[in-house]
Order: C-alpha cells, then structure tokens, then sequence
C-alpha cells in the first residue's frame, strides 16, 4: 500500500526559497511552522512532477522520507492555508 505524502502550497515569496518548487511536503511544512523558515535538515528532494491520483502533477519539494515513498499517484493536498 502506497504511503500518502500530503502537499502544501507555498507563497510566491518562499518559492524562492523551496528552488521554485510550488509546495511542500508535511514534514518541511511541520519543520516551517515551527522554525519560520524552511531547512534541508530533513532533506531537499525537488520533484518536478510529483502526481495525484487525477493525474495532476505538482512541483513540490520533498524531505528524505517523502523523497523515499513517493510513487506516482499518492500525492495529496492538504487544506491549510498558503505559507507566507
């Protein structure tokens, strides 16, 4: 069974911050929330492609474990607001 990474959206000022990427895994965003700022300690894994099970594909930026689990289609938005 396929783990579900679930995906935040960033501001377009973090973007710059997260290599462009769009979003965020739950891991980073956890780490954000705590830190106010986003750190490769848990790792720095860009996706260019990372897709839900619609077929949709998100540019988001995934720590090591994310990174490790990711299969196509088990990518999901998570309904938190926007990271400023």
């Amino acid at each position: 069974m396929a783990q579900t990474i679930w995906i935040h959206k960033l501001s377009d000022a973090k973007k710059r911050e997260a290599d462009g990427m769009d979003y965020i895994c739950e891991h980073l965003f956890q780490a954000f929330t705590q830190t106010g700022k986003l750190s490769k300690t848990q790792g720095w894994n860009p996706l260019q492609n990372a897709s839900a099970k619609d077929g949709t594909t998100y540019r988001a930026l995934f720590c090591d474990l994310c990174g490790k689990n990711y299969n196509n289609g088990n990518v999901r938005m998570a309904k938190e607001p926007v990271l400023v």
